[in-house]
C-alpha cells in the first residue's frame, strides 16, 4: 500500500471532525478519572482546541490518505516550550498492523524536528506498545519514557534534529 501524508485544509475539516468521532469512540474504552468521553446531547463527542487548528500558527491537522482514501489523522502541536506533541494520532482499524501508522508517525517526525513529547493514556497498553517500538525504530534508546500528569498518562521525550 501507498500511504500519503496531506495537510488538512478547511475544505477537509468535516472529514476530520467525523473521524476524531470514531477516534474518540475508540479511546472511550481506556477511560479513567483523568480522561473522560461523554456524548453531548447531540449524540457527538465535543472535541476540545479543534478549531484552532485552522486558526492557530503552531498546530498542524495532517490526513493519511492510501488510494486517496482517508484512512487516519495526526493532530500535531508545536508548544511555546520549544516541544511538539502528537495532540492526536488515529488510523482506521482495518489500516492497523499494515504500517500505516508507522508511515504516519514517520512522516511527522520528518516534517517537524525538534524535542518530541508523545502521550498515553496509561489503560491504552496498544498506543504503548506502538509509540515504544516506532520510537526505539527512530531513536533506538536515546529517549525517555516516564509517568505524567499525577501518573495519568505515559510519556516519551526525545529529540529528532
Amino acid at each position: 500500500m501507498k500511504y500519503e501524508l496531506v495537510q488538512a485544509n478547511k475544505e477537509n475539516k468535516n472529514i476530520l471532525y467525523n473521524m476524531m468521532q470514531l477516534y474518540y469512540h475508540e479511546l472511550s474504552k481506556y477511560e479513567d478519572d483523568s480522561a473522560i468521553f461523554e456524548l453531548n446531547d447531540d449524540g457527538v463527542y465535543p472535541i476540545r482546541y479543534f478549531d484552532s487548528y485552522w486558526t492557530e500558527r503552531n498546530r498542524f491537522p495532517y490526513l493519511l490518505k492510501v488510494n486517496d482514501k482517508n484512512i487516519g489523522f495526526a493532530l500535531i502541536r508545536e508548544r511555546e516550550d520549544d516541544f511538539i506533541e502528537i495532540a492526536e494520532f488515529f488510523i482506521l482499524n482495518k489500516y492497523k498492523g499494515k504500517g500505516a501508522g508507522r508511515f504516519m508517525a514517520n512522516a511527522v517526525f520528518n516534517l517537524h524536528k525538534g524535542k518530541w513529547e508523545i502521550r498515553a493514556l496509561l489503560k491504552n497498553i496498544p498506543a504503548q506498545n506502538f509509540w515504544r517500538k516506532i520510537i526505539k525504530e527512530k531513536i533506538a534508546n536515546d529517549y525517555e519514557e516516564k509517568y505524567i500528569r499525577n501518573n495519568t498518562r505515559l510519556a516519551w521525550y526525545f529529540s529528532n534534529k
